[in-house]
């Protein structure tokens, strides 16, 4: 949804809603990241090591960290931006990878959590 609001932000005659809205998302997302790290983390506790699921496991692991890392830099650019502007393009950017590596992340999970793997 950030970046809806991002895209939207560069064509509104008001970015400010928008870049608020989008900045408190990716707050927020960030926080519910940290929760849900480690609901995951406990959840993976039983799955054995050396099999498949452990190796997707350690994948989602790492997607998901690097999309809060990308994020965690999205939010950090955007505090150092105008808020009276649209949001920059370096944010905007970063926060698109963030979403590639979040997407990826949750494929990987859905495909754990149903035993895909």
């Amino acid at each position: 949804m950030s970046l809806v609001l991002d895209f939207a932000s560069r064509s509104a005659a008001d970015p400010v809603p928008d870049v608020r809205a989008a900045t408190s998302l990716i707050g927020w997302g960030l926080l519910a990241a940290g929760a849900a790290a480690v609901a995951g983390f406990v959840d993976s506790l039983p799955i054995p090591a050396r099999t498949k699921a452990f190796r997707m496991a350690l994948v989602h692991f790492g997607l998901m960290t690097a999309a809060s890392i990308t994020f965690l830099t999205s939010y950090v650019l955007r505090k150092a931006e105008p808020l009276d502007q649209p949001v920059g393009v370096q944010a905007l950017a970063v926060s698109l990878i963030g979403a590639v590596f979040l997407l990826a992340g949750v494929v990987s999970g859905a495909l754990l959590a149903h035993r895909r793997v």
